[in-house]
């Protein structure tokens, strides 16, 4: 992690088109970039080419930006990855994919628990109803492992909004995977109603799920990982 005085230093150099400087801007972010745009994308490979279009634009414009603090450096990127992005749908005619179809966002290859398997499936259905915002700050919080202040800086909101939209995104995913989880106590017996979901409805969805998530950040890191020497 660049501390702010490495990060101005580095920006400047970058500006020189200082080819470590580059190198290190790119070990520092292209993982945060990828992984925001792997959710959003079908393809890793496709994701991998965005994050390399991202980092072209980033360099070519990197002259003109005005480095305060790392919020307006990491504002400045994600507004070029959201546009990258925007660029891409447009040309391809695509809307972005909704976690709800994103099967590939589980790595169940290491996982030999169904309950687990099962939970994170519907976890990834309950997020695809969320609204977009609830959406983007959880992608952001969990996914791009970003804190809710930089998360503020890069959406040009206050940080006490993006805890609100966070807690409300957190208790809709929570009665979402609830009333799933009962939904098949209503329609089966209880020898065949699922029994690996039913202890969903005494622990919060933060213990059980987006928790792991951050609890298991190696884990969910593998998918993303960029191309050696690139």
């Amino acid at each position: 992690m660049l501390s702010p005085d490495a990060l101005r230093d580095c920006i400047q150099r970058a500006k020189q088109r200082d080819p470590t400087a580059i190198s290190e801007l790119y070990a520092e972010y292209a993982g945060m970039i990828l992984r925001y745009l792997h959710i959003r994308v079908t393809e890793l490979e496709l994701a991998q080419d965005l994050t390399q279009e991202v980092f072209i634009k980033i360099i070519n414009g990197i002259e003109r930006f005005e480095y305060r603090d790392e919020k307006s450096f990491l504002g400045w990127i994600y507004t070029i990855a959201a546009n990258v992005l925007h660029s891409h749908q447009r040309r391809r005619r695509v809307v972005s994919t909704p976690f709800d179809t994103r099967d590939d966002l589980v790595d169940t290859s290491s996982q030999n628990d169904v309950r687990v398997i099962t939970d994170r499936i519907a976890l990834q259905q309950a997020l695809g109803q969320l609204t977009h915002d609830q959406q983007q700050v959880l992608t952001l919080r969990f996914f791009a492992d970003l804190s809710n202040s930089e998360i503020a800086g890069m959406l040009r909101r206050t940080e006490g909004a993006i805890k609100a939209i966070q807690h409300r995104a957190l208790q809709s995913l929570q009665k979402i995977m609830n009333r799933e989880a009962e939904e098949p106590a209503l329609t089966a017996s209880p020898a065949t109603a699922h029994p690996e979901r039913t202890y969903q409805r005494d622990c919060t969805l933060e213990e059980r799920e987006l928790g792991g998530i951050t609890r298991r950040n190696d884990q969910l890191r593998r998918p993303y990982e960029l191309p050696a020497g690139d």
